[in-house]
């Protein structure tokens, strides 16, 4: 494990970036200043990248999103999401048309035309894009009891179980579904840190690739495990954490930066 000063250090070593986005090129609220500079940086050197993200929203979604929290439209072209990994899995067949939605109305628009909400009792799937920020899985014993006595797959539109925002932490969909999968459920995860989305990635972009991230467990385990380097961003899920969270954790990435920066 290599501590970088910069992404300047190992980039040109690859033919392609790959970066989680909360975290790592924001933090829910705005971009970071050196975040933007490092990809302004990539640009300039002819380095392709794109957005590799557990957001449950679809990629030009993800684009408009940046670009609200201050990226420019030039930088934020280019994004791969748990939200597409859904739409995609949905456009094709093997789900059933009736489904129940649990998720803000903003996510919605993962779900391809021809498909149905209905009551959980006539439901063929459950579909999870995102929790109350405070809320846990004992917020939802109806629904995952109701679905799991009805043996329904829980489709999972967003891996994370906790992303920050500003200066707290906030729950997410993966919360509830891994709940349900402990329970004994079926679980669909789409996004990191399953292998489907890295295969993704990598027809997008080609060649070797590099993932930045902030979290051991989707960005750093997911990206070894379909076999691309990795670097671990300390300033972003697990920051103030201490060296003994690699080994707890029994995951170790290629390269450490204390932050995104070029």
């Amino acid at each position: 494990m290599q501590n970088l000063k910069g992404l300047s250090e190992v980039a040109p070593q690859y033919d392609g970036i790959l970066f989680d986005i909360y975290g790592v090129i924001h933090n829910g609220v705005a971009c970071f200043p050196e975040a933007i500079t490092c990809l302004q940086a990539l640009t300039a050197a002819g380095i392709p990248y794109s957005f590799l993200s557990n957001m449950p929203l679809r990629a030009h979604q993800v684009q408009a999103s940046l670009m609200r929290r201050g990226m420019p439209e030039a930088l934020a072209a280019g994004a791969l999401t748990s939200g597409e990994a859904v739409h995609r899995a949905l456009s094709g067949e093997g789900y059933g048309k009736g489904y129940v939605f649990q998720g803000p109305d903003s996510t919605r628009g993962i779900v391809p035309a021809g498909y149905t909400e209905v009551a959980l009792p006539e439901a063929d799937f459950v579909l999870v894009s995102g929790i109350g920020d405070t809320e846990g899985p004992e917020d939802y014993a109806e629904l995952l009891e109701t679905a799991l006595a009805r043996g329904l797959p829980m489709i999972c539109a967003n891996p994370d179980l906790k992303v920050g925002h500003g200066d707290k932490m906030v729950s997410c969909a993966g919360l509830l579904v891994d709940a349900y999968e402990h329970m004994g459920g079926d679980a669909r995860w789409m996004g990191k840190p399953h292998k489907a989305v890295f295969a993704m990635a990598q027809e997008m972009l080609g060649g070797k690739l590099l993932m930045v991230g902030d979290s051991l467990r989707t960005d750093i385990a997911g990206a070894q495990g379909a076999g691309l380097d990795t670097v671990f961003v300390r300033s972003g899920i697990h920051v103030g954490a201490e060296e003994a969270m690699f080994a707890q954790e029994n995951v170790y990435p290629k390269f450490t930066l204390p932050q995104l920066i070029w």
